[in-house]
């Protein structure tokens, strides 16, 4: 066996982990980068050539680590299998044509990005997370939920589940990178309006990556963890649940940046810290971040709650290794009799109707931001 199959053997969830963060970062960076940073870079008469080389740095970056940490699993798992060539593997198995599909996807975008100055930088970034969603689709072609007999149905439920996680993530990666982007330091008058209406641009990508993430996410618990004591007795369930722990506090995190930090930067240097009247009750100090440290504010936020959903990401690749709970209780479930039984489908029924009350709540939340999105000052 040889030394790059046992590298694949012992680091297959840390280079499963790598080829997700770099899909995710194709898939969510560009729309951040697209709608959001660039046309407020460009409305406040900012210039964006550093923007851009960061960007194609970026790109590549994320490309070669695709296809590094995709064949390294794809040479480990023909040693593993004993199905003779790489060639002979990618040919003849369903594995191995989803590898061959992700590797071209790759390679046409790292045609497009080395030749990107022949292109329009909107163009590019749209070819970008298109290809990135065609990457994403072969990923989730062959690693997908086993415990629903429809292979569509699981695949789509992967796929929408990854997708709205990249947004989320992707979008967080690049808004965390916001002072690399910055080729000179904004004055003091344009800083504070330009953050805000970045905030509140970005909050729209977020709101919609977030409702289908936790949406499909609920629905894919839903299949593998029977009941509730599952979450607690089982080892897939305890780290389920503490995944579920993580993302939910990065929601918060996301939440506090939309609605506090956002009101709370000054739209002027000399604002003075003023008090807001809750009425019948009192005067509170409403503490405001001056527009000099409106950067920073926000982006120590905004790397804040990356980190806790990069925690939460290695977590799922761990979950990827371990046997779901629906396995371990399944035969409990089935000698318990009818009550036990009852109790799992209510379980189930539970969180599929969580789902879409997510969904519509998502939805709600994303109809505000819009028409909340005139992004005057």
């Amino acid at each position: 066996m040889s030394a790059v199959s046992v590298l694949a053997g012992i680091s297959s969830p840390v280079l499963r982990g790598v080829l997700i963060g770099a899909i995710m970062m194709l898939v969510g960076g560009p729309p951040t980068l697209r709608y959001v940073v660039r046309p407020e870079l460009e409305r406040y008469g900012l210039e964006t050539a550093r923007m851009d080389r960061f960007t194609s740095m970026t790109v590549g970056a994320a490309l070669v680590g695709a296809v590094l940490a995709a064949s390294a699993l794809a040479v480990s798992t023909v040693e593993a299998s004993g199905v003779g060539s790489l060639v002979g593997w990618a040919s003849a198995t369903p594995d191995g044509r989803t590898w061959l599909a992700l590797v071209a996807v790759a390679g046409f975008l790292g045609v497009l990005t080395a030749g990107r100055r022949f292109l329009s930088p909107r163009h590019w970034l749209d070819a970008v997370c298109v290809g990135g969603l065609g990457m994403l689709l072969a990923f989730c072609w062959t690693r997908y939920s086993i415990a629903v007999d429809s292979e569509a149905v699981a695949i789509v439920a992967k796929f929408g589940h990854m997708t709205g996680a990249a947004l989320w993530v992707g979008g967080l990666a690049v808004l965390a990178a916001f002072p690399a982007l910055l080729g000179s330091e904004p004055d003091e008058a344009t800083v504070a309006p330009l953050i805000r209406s970045i905030i509140r641009r970005f909050s729209m990508i977020a709101v919609a990556g977030v409702t289908v993430a936790f949406a499909t996410g609920i629905v894919i618990a839903a299949w593998h963890v029977p009941t509730l004591s599952a979450l607690v007795s089982t080892p897939y369930g305890l780290l389920l649940s503490a995944k579920v722990g993580l993302v939910s506090l990065a929601a918060a995190i996301g939440g506090f940046n939309r609605v506090v930090v956002h009101e709370r930067i000054a739209t002027s240097a000399d604002e003075p810290r003023s008090t807001a009247a809750i009425p019948g009750l009192l005067a509170v100090a409403k503490p405001r971040i001056a527009p000099s440290d409106a950067v920073s504010a926000v982006t120590r936020s905004v790397r804040l709650e990356l980190a806790v959903l990069v925690v939460a990401i290695a977590l799922s690749v761990v979950l990827t290794t371990m046997t779901p709970s629906y396995e371990l209780f399944g035969a409990t479930v089935a000698a318990s009799g009818r009550l036990a039984v009852g109790a799992a489908i209510g379980f189930a029924t539970l969180l599929k109707t969580s789902a879409v009350a997510i969904a519509l709540v998502g939805s709600l939340a994303l109809g505000y931001e819009l028409g909340a999105s005139d992004l005057v000052g």
